[in-house]
């Protein structure tokens, strides 16, 4: 936990006096004032983050978190789980929908093994763009127990800042998150279910695109994962281990340290 709480500790709050005179220095432009509408919310967003005049926007990176999720063997999805894998060869290998964006922007994608099944055989891709931080060989079965340990829950979120950190020493100026895994929406439903106190209902989707059937096995797998597990909403630590995935934890190591570092993302 030194790792993560140093982390935390390190984020401050944003100063808006210093979005203020963004705010200013926009209306002095020749230009009606607030014509520029959410560009200009932004703008001042950007500086109250960075804390920078003119904040630029060279280094972009975007990370993709992968991971399995043993909830799979509830039939929660429309794929099995060997997908993840052949999706994490197609990311490093640059033949996915988010690399063609990336290239779009000028932005380098960096694919992290947080906990696929399968023992990825990497060996004919370019490691530049892969990092292993595999905590284990996908979660455990959420609807009949913890998906994983506390201890690995706090190591999926440390390794996540580790990634973080090790990127940032190439530079980083705006970063984006991405994960894979099947079964990763019933995990994430538990989670966001768990903090707000809404329905299952209300925060499941179809993930996939499946069907009424499974749709509704899902909800009632969901339900089911929340009763045994009884997460506690005021841990998140405990939430995690207990309701979550592996990439999860990494999305949030990513998010924290990008925070402490006032990064924007």
């Amino acid at each position: 936990m030194q790792k993560l709480n140093e982390v935390i500790s390190k984020i401050e709050k944003i100063d808006f006096s210093k979005a203020k005179k963004t705010q200013k220095r926009l209306d002095n432009l020749t230009k009606p004032q607030g014509s520029l509408g959410r560009l200009e919310e932004l703008a001042m967003q950007v500086v109250g983050i960075t804390e920078k005049k003119n904040p630029p926007f060279k280094n972009k990176v975007i990370f993709i978190m992968a991971a399995d999720h043993g909830i799979t063997e509830e039939g929660v999805s429309a794929y099995p789980e060997e997908v993840t894998s052949q999706m994490v060869y197609n990311f490093i290998r640059g033949g996915a929908g988010i690399n063609v964006l990336a290239n779009h922007v000028g932005a380098r994608v960096v694919v992290v093994d947080m906990g696929v099944v399968s023992k990825l055989q990497i060996t004919n891709y370019k490691l530049q763009n892969f990092r292993d931080r595999k905590i284990n060989y996908g979660t455990k079965n959420i609807a009949k127990g913890p998906a994983m340990s506390r201890k690995e829950a706090v190591r999926s979120v440390e390794a996540g800042i580790e990634v973080f950190d090790e990127e940032l020493s190439s530079g980083i100026d705006i970063a984006g998150t991405g994960d894979m895994g099947i079964g990763n929406t019933t995990p994430s439903s538990a989670i966001a279910s768990c903090l707000t106190g809404k329905s299952v209902e209300d925060m499941s989707g179809r993930g996939t695109g499946i069907n009424d059937e499974v749709f509704f096995r899902k909800v009632e797998i969901i339900k089911k994962a929340i009763s045994v597990n009884k997460p506690n909403p005021d841990d998140a630590i405990d939430v995690l281990s207990k309701i979550g995935g592996f990439e999860i934890g990494g999305l949030a190591g990513i998010i924290l340290a990008s925070a402490s570092k006032r990064v924007l993302l």
